[in-house]
């Protein structure tokens, strides 16, 4: 076996010939022997050999040029969303979609972005910021332990810590053009990976349903395999965020100004809208155009508006009271829920007899009656599913004025009517109270008439419930469910002339109890005679059994005549008669 130092460069002579268009039987015998023969020969080739080698030049013709970089464009899929169906193509600069990958300046850009997210708040005392006596708690010698000076001591506990930390910033600096630089490399990353997909409309769901988003979620699985997608926004998407939160996937969909990088490198792939794209390129090329842009500059895009979902009825009032406070919205809930089925109703009468028709119509009937729904609540304090719920576990639900006792504002105005019987019992052993007796007397009158207009809204709103439940079934084909609603908009609706009857007593009352206060106090003229003709006018209205005067609640937002009341109205008719 020959040596190292003997066969090493007889490899390197033959890894050197092989590089060349050489036949096999190209080398003469005598070359041959050359190679075969101690290496103190000098290798040397004939004239005949290097005849035999095929020139290694090239001709000048077939030279390419070779673009910089910053000449060369790559073509971009941009896509629908949801669906992702892929729409055209887009031309991009290399040097923004196509850069090489740089781990140290994405790792610096990671690390600075990291050390600025620290707060650095960690703060312990010293023995100087503790307080404590001075006195030493030993003599320096001769106890035979250790020597110590105050309670203030880090050694002792309740002392002072020793180095412990104290605020800082942590923030690190990373130079704006190299910052700039891992922003373009992180999307060339996921570019080249086929992990970065641009979609050319507003990432905005219908409706914020967590399992809407997880069939969106669910289908780009299918398309693009398995792992979760950053949604990089150009603005809020209120119910897109909101479907998140539901999921607990708070920190998926971020704005283009709150992404950074590490979140780009993050998960499984990054789904961003143009726009958004735009404004992120345009942001972060200071080392190319060595121009900063500020946040408000023209070039920036600033707002994208979701035009497909914006052309569906309701969608946009939808969006704007998810972007209200969580206090403003209960109180704006049922007029918008109103104000959207009316205009529901209003398109329904333009469209053709068709299932798109049935389908807008129900749609509208049951916005409604959540309308209705969170009216009895605001009305109650009492939610409509546990009332009821109350009336068909509650065994005294025959009686609903058991039940109506159960409603926390007419718990309320209980709790203030036992307080004022209380003084008013009282005040009746004191001489000469019969004013405030009679003052806590008309103040208790008007507590039990606010119940008995509380009791009457409530009884109102549920037959309202059900009325409009009714016609959503009815409409669906589900006449079994259509009538039972019917009979409990029926018995709701005796309810509600029952407390109408008493409000009118009440009111009777009050007006006979003003009437004798004038007459007491001597009275006369116009005030007496207004208070006769209310009287009057309220014992008439007693004996007829009409409706609540005008200043009561009054439906306005009632459906047309001619879509709803007069149904309705039949079905409670027909359900009173079979009674």
């Amino acid at each position: 076996m020959a040596s190292t130092r003997i066969s090493a460069p007889v490899r390197g002579v033959t890894y050197q010939l092989s590089r060349l268009s050489i036949r096999q039987d190209a080398l003469s015998s005598r070359c041959n022997k050359c190679l075969n023969t101690p290496f103190a020969r000098s290798i040397t080739t004939s004239a005949s050999t290097r005849a035999s080698l095929a020139p290694i030049t090239t001709s000048a013709t077939s030279h390419v040029d070779i673009k910089p970089l910053e000449e060369q464009t790559v073509l971009a899929t941009i896509h629908q969303f949801p669906s992702l169906e892929p729409l055209r193509f887009e031309t991009y600069p290399a040097n923004h979609l196509y850069l090489p990958t740089r781990r140290d300046i994405l790792h610096r850009a990671v690390v600075f972005e990291g050390d600025s997210t620290r707060e650095g708040t960690a703060s312990t005392k010293s023995r100087h910021e503790v307080r404590g006596s001075a006195r030493k708690v030993r003599p320096q010698k001769g106890s035979g332990r250790a020597r110590l000076g105050d309670k203030k001591s880090p050694m002792l506990r309740g002392g002072g810590v020793a180095f412990g930390p104290r605020p800082r910033d942590f923030a690190t600096d990373l130079p704006k053009k190299v910052y700039d630089l891992a922003w373009r490399t992180a999307l060339s990353y996921r570019y080249r990976k086929g992990e970065l997909i641009i979609v050319d409309n507003a990432m905005e769901i219908e409706s914020p349903s967590a399992r809407l988003l997880g069939d969106i979620f669910k289908y780009h699985e299918k398309l693009r395999g398995r792992g979760r997608s950053l949604l990089v926004t150009l603005n809020e998407r209120p119910f897109l965020e909101e479907a998140l939160l539901d999921m607990d996937r708070g920190g998926q969909a971020l704005t283009w100004k709150e992404v950074d990088v590490k979140d780009l490198l993050e998960l499984s792939r990054v789904i961003i809208e143009r726009d958004a794209l735009h404004n992120i390129l345009h942001s972060h090329q200071e080392d190319l155009t060595h121009t900063s842009i500020e946040p408000w500059h023209k070039s920036l895009i600033k707002s994208s508006r979701p035009a497909e979902l914006e052309s569906l009825i309701g969608w946009s009032e939808f969006r704007d009271l998810a972007l209200k406070e969580e206090k403003d919205q209960e109180a704006a809930r049922p007029g918008l829920y109103e104000s959207v089925a009316l205009k529901r109703y209003e398109y329904v009468a333009s469209l053709p007899d068709s299932p798109h028709r049935t389908a807008e119509t129900i749609s509208a009937y049951s916005l409604l009656a959540s309308a209705r729904e969170l009216q009895f609540k605001q009305t109650t304090g009492l939610s409509f599913s546990d009332y009821s719920l109350l009336i068909s576990t509650d065994p005294a639900s025959l009686d609903f004025e058991s039940v109506a006792e159960r409603f926390p504002r007419v718990q309320e105005l209980g709790y203030q009517r036992s307080k004022k019987d209380n003084l008013i019992g009282d005040l009746g052993e004191v001489a000469g109270s019969e004013k405030q007796v009679e003052a806590l007397q008309s103040e208790l009158d008007a507590l039990e008439l606010e119940k008995f207009k509380i009791v009457k809204q409530a009884a109102l709103f549920a037959a309202q419930v059900h009325e409009h439940y009714a016609e959503a079934h009815r409409m669906a084909g589900n006449e079994d469910a259509a009538d039972r609603q019917i009979g409990l908009a029926s018995m709701e609706r005796e309810n509600m002339d029952v407390y109408k009857q008493r409000i009118l007593e009440a009111k009777h009352a009050r007006a006979v109890a003003k009437v004798e206060e004038l007459e007491r106090r001597g009275k006369t003229g116009d005030q007496l005679e207004k208070a006769r003709k209310a009287v009057t006018g309220l014992e008439r209205r007693m004996a007829r059994g009409s409706e609540v005067e005008e200043e009561e609640y009054v439906d306005e937002t009632q459906v047309p005549e001619e879509v709803i009341e007069p149904p309705v109205k039949e079905e409670v008719r027909r359900a009173e008669e079979k009674k």
